[in-house]
C-alpha cells in the first residue's frame, strides 16, 4: 500500500498514522519536507523497492506540513528520515543519507519471519 498524504490534514493525519504504526504488521514510512530534492529523488525509489521486494510492508510518504506535531514526538528533524516499524516496534531509522540496499536489508529478516 503506498499512499501519500498530501491533501490530509495534521489533525487526521497523526491519529491515522499512530494507529498504523500499532496495528499493521509491517510499515515503513518516509517523512519529508517540501522542497528537499534528496526527499524527491528517494520517496520513488523507496516505494519501487518496497512494491518490488517487499509487498505485504504498507508504507508511505508523510510531508513535514501535515503531521509537524507527530514528527516532533518521533524525534525527526532531518529530512528525508525514513521509519521502519514490525508490529508496532522501531525496527529501522535512515537520515539523509542512506542507500537503498541498507533500507532492504533492514527489512528482510523481519520481512520474511512475518510475511514469510
Amino acid at each position: 500500500m503506498s499512499e501519500h498524504t498530501s491533501a490530509r490534514s495534521g489533525e487526521v493525519l497523526s491519529p491515522m498514522i499512530e494507529n498504523l504504526i500499532e496495528q499493521a504488521d509491517g510499515l515503513l514510512v518516509v517523512f519529508s519536507e517540501g522542497g528537499c530534492h534528496v526527499g524527491e529523488a528517494v520517496e520513488p525509489k523507496i516505494e519501487a523497492l518496497v512494491s518490488d521486494r517487499f509487498p505485504a510492508l504498507r508504507h508511505l510518504v508523510v510531508a513535514r506540513e501535515h503531521a509537524p506535531q507527530l514528527i516532533g514526538q518521533l524525534g525527526i528533524f532531518v529530512f528525508p528520515t525514513v521509519v521502519i516499524w514490525f508490529r508496532g516496534k522501531e525496527s529501522a531509522r535512515f537520515v539523509r543519507t542512506f542507500s537503498l540496499e541498507s533500507v532492504a536489508e533492514a527489512i528482510e529478516r523481519p520481512y520474511g519471519l512475518l510475511f514469510g
